[in-house]
């Protein structure tokens, strides 16, 4: 089998786990998600600086290794993103809508500019554009917001056409995208797609920060692309085979911070002109600028320091200023700042969310966190019995604390607004926010024979259940975030005479 046969197998093998990962169960997703993020950059760097672990350093390890050896062949198996404009330049092509390729100049500046730009505001403590333009979490969100719901909507719609055979299977629950956030997902799948289809690999090439880091280190890798223009017969299809339009017939030469290692040119040419080979000792050139070298590292150093040096700096950047109402965040994230600051917005924890309850949004996190997932009560509840978030999420913006731990982590407080409940208001019984509360923090005092709910803070975690139950509109009850995670007091039943209640008899009732 020739490399570029053994090349498109595993890419396309490796695309498919990740439509499972984002688009499949819950419990397929939980595997999955050990096994895929640690080899994607990204989420390998950002894990390994905010919670190192083992599988992720080893991942990050393996990335760098394989791209100091063969170039940035990352990016054409391993990288999703990259894979889905390897279908869409197919089937482009096939339907005659792509132009033949052919060698186009590097934009140097834009390219290395984005990078400097990307490293600079991550130091600063905000991850906006690593969260627009890191190639993974670009393609959990296309999956997400658009394959997940789509798949769901298909699938409750056969459970309509076997209902007069007398068979019924139960609906899943869609995952609720807000439109301004489709509509930005929409907008970087039209451009990826523009982009893929008329110019090849010109977003990893051009906009990709991790594509142009992977770039710089395939400079020097061992081995690499070589032509020899002495057996040449100009008959230039090597260059109409590359799809990251680098390879230069006419001055013999392949721009190796730009090739993804797809083999295409090797398959192509019928001579053996171009070669993959071990890398040969050559005297150093001008093509790699000095004054190009000080601008990357100078930016990088400069923002290194403004990291380092001002605190106040990183605050302005963070999550601090997302508004009067701030987010409530998943059990696990610590606090918001926290969470904002460590979250790339894949929406790996919002596909795997079996109640939907976390909701991609525009500017809850303010500029720092675009795309970044809140829990909407508004929607759904937090399960009482659920850790899944935590157990998927890449980058440790979500800790995998433990379902123990979970129950008795307090994300925010609710509070019973006694102007509109209608048991105040009203002088009737409703009581349905202590029916589904499973923490005992809601508690009834009888009055006439009508029962009154209180809060028993101490005992809220901020699930958001009784939010979700209340039947007044607006709500009468609202859960408040806390901006640090702290814990609550655990609930023990008079009944059982100071012996703590076991959390299976806390099911909800829905």
């Amino acid at each position: 089998m020739t490399l570029i046969k053994t090349r498109r197998i595993l890419s396309f093998a490796i695309f498919i786990l990740f439509v499972l990962l984002f688009a499949g169960a819950e419990k397929m997703s939980a595997v999955l998600s050990g096994i895929l993020p640690p080899l994607q950059f990204v989420p390998a760097l950002l894990r390994t600086l905010t919670r190192p672990d083992v599988v992720f350093l080893a991942g990050l390890a393996f990335i760098l290794l394989i791209t100091m050896l063969f170039g940035r062949v990352y990016c054409s198996f391993l990288c999703p993103l990259g894979t889905l404009q390897d279908l869409l330049m197919a089937g482009s092509k096939r339907l005659g809508l792509r132009p033949a390729p052919s060698y186009a100049k590097p934009l140097n500046v834009l390219r290395y500019g984005l990078l400097a730009l990307t490293a600079a505001t991550a130091l600063f403590g905000s991850l906006s554009l690593v969260i627009l333009l890191d190639p993974y979490s670009l393609t959990g969100r296309m999956l997400t917001h658009f394959l997940q719901p789509l798949a769901a909507h298909a699938y409750n719609l056969f459970i309509l056409v076997l209902k007069p055979f007398d068979l019924y299977l139960h609906p899943k629950q869609t995952t609720f995208i807000p439109l301004a956030v489709g509509a930005a997902t929409g907008g970087f799948v039209l451009l990826v797609s523009v982009l893929a289809i008329r110019h090849g690999r010109l977003y990893c090439n051009t906009i990709c920060p991790v594509g142009t880091l992977l770039g710089l280190l395939s400079r020097s890798s061992v081995f690499h692309f070589a032509l020899h223009p002495k057996t040449c017969l100009a008959c230039r299809r090597c260059e109409s085979a590359c799809k990251a339009a680098c390879i230069d017939p006419q001055n013999a030469a392949v721009d190796m911070s730009r090739c993804v290692g797809c083999f295409n040119c090797l398959d192509a040419c019928s001579s053996g002109v171009i070669r993959y080979q071990k890398r040969q000792r050559q005297p150093k050139t001008s093509r790699w600028s000095p004054s190009r070298r000080r601008l990357i590292l100078g930016a990088i150093a400069a923002a290194s320091g403004f990291w380092a040096l001002n605190a106040n700096l990183r605050e302005c950047f963070s999550a601090r200023d997302a508004g009067a109402n701030p987010a409530v965040t998943p059990p696990g994230s610590i606090s918001a700042q926290r969470f904002s600051q460590a979250c790339t917005a894949c929406s790996l924890c919002v596909s795997a969310c079996p109640t939907r309850v976390l909701t991609p949004t525009l500017t809850a996190f303010g500029l720092s966190g675009p795309l970044q997932p809140k829990m909407n009560y508004e929607k759904s509840y937090c399960d009482y019995e659920c850790d899944v978030c935590g157990r998927v999420c890449p980058t440790g913006a979500i800790l995998p604390i433990g379902l123990a731990e979970k129950k008795l982590t307090q994300i925010g407080e609710a509070e019973l607004l006694k102007d509109i409940c209608v048991v105040y208001v009203d002088d009737r019984n409703c009581g349905a926010c202590g029916e589904v509360c499973p923490t005992h923090a809601i508690r009834f005092t009888e009055k006439e024979t009508i029962l009154y709910p209180e809060i028993d803070r101490q005992y809220c975690i901020g699930c958001g259940a009784c939010q979700l139950a209340c039947p007044t509109t607006p709500r009468s009850i609202v859960v408040h975030a806390r901006p640090e995670h702290k814990k609550a007091q655990k609930y023990i039943h008079p009944e059982t005479s100071g012996e703590s209640r076991t959390s299976s008899d806390q099911d909800f009732p829905f």
